[in-house]
């Protein structure tokens, strides 16, 4: 049997191979179970209390030797079952820790600052910290919007619209038509016009204060703007695009 099945439920290498073994041979001293497995002999007594705290190994001596013992193979369950309590209560400490963070990290943070995220997972997390700066019925702004960013993108902006363009309504500057063109078109929270043009990087701004400058190429980049003054100067050239830019 592969011992990456049971690595995929959280055991080690060594436990993994320690384990099969055990169930194959039976109660055993440890002297038979590393001639069996090929363990190292300095590490065997470390595995074995780790599956024994796992629940997957149990202990008795005979004749004073210490024999172990593969527990049955529904012990598994009951690990994972362990796990995921312990996740469980991992996830409520780390919700109850996030507020407390969040007002260390902002008491730190510059009032002007500029962060750069990479990657698919770091424009998530830059669109999240930017959505968070907006205050209700504060407008979105976006220019240099195109279709062909790629699904995965259209997927994260459609979802950030149902959760945020209930409470802040957007105006958005096309650079090219298409799927995301006609989606936009049909939603009451979003107003649209195009002004057809080549724009390697989309800018969006969320309210007064905070701006998101997007290449959707790889390596992607996402660029994270908190400065007032900076906003103010996009506010400013999107209104300029706005007035020339064509209707539906």
């Amino acid at each position: 049997m592969d011992t990456k099945l049971l690595e995929s439920l959280g055991l080690t290498h060594n436990e993994a191979i320690a384990y099969l073994t055990l169930s194959k041979i039976g109660s055993s001293k440890t002297g038979k179970l590393l001639k069996e497995s090929k363990l190292n002999t300095g590490k065997v007594y470390e595995i074995l209390e780790s599956l024994k705290r796992k629940g997957l190994v149990s202990e008795t001596k005979i004749n004073k030797v210490k024999h172990f013992t593969a527990s049955s193979p529904d012990k598994l369950i009951d690990y994972i079952d362990d796990k995921k309590k312990k996740l469980e209560e991992e996830e409520k400490l780390a919700k109850e820790l996030i507020p407390q963070i969040e007002n260390i990290r902002s008491s730190k943070l510059e009032p002007s600052y500029i962060v750069v995220y990479t990657g698919f997972e770091g424009f998530k997390t830059a669109q999240k910290e930017a959505t968070k700066t907006l205050k209700p019925k504060e407008e979105v702004l976006a220019m240099g919007v195109r279709s062909s960013k790629g699904e995965r993108f259209n997927k994260e902006w459609r979802k950030w619209a149902d959760e945020t363009l209930p409470k802040n309504h957007e105006r958005v500057l096309f650079s090219e038509e298409g799927y995301f063109w006609e989606y936009k078109k049909k939603s009451k929270y979003s107003k649209i016009r195009k002004l057809i043009a080549p724009t390697p990087a989309v800018v969006v701004i969320f309210g007064n204060h905070t701006a998101l400058i997007i290449d959707y190429e790889e390596p992607i980049k996402t660029i994270f703007i908190n400065d007032k003054m900076m906003a103010t100067t996009l506010i400013s050239f999107f209104e300029q695009l706005w007035k020339v830019a064509e209707e539906p």
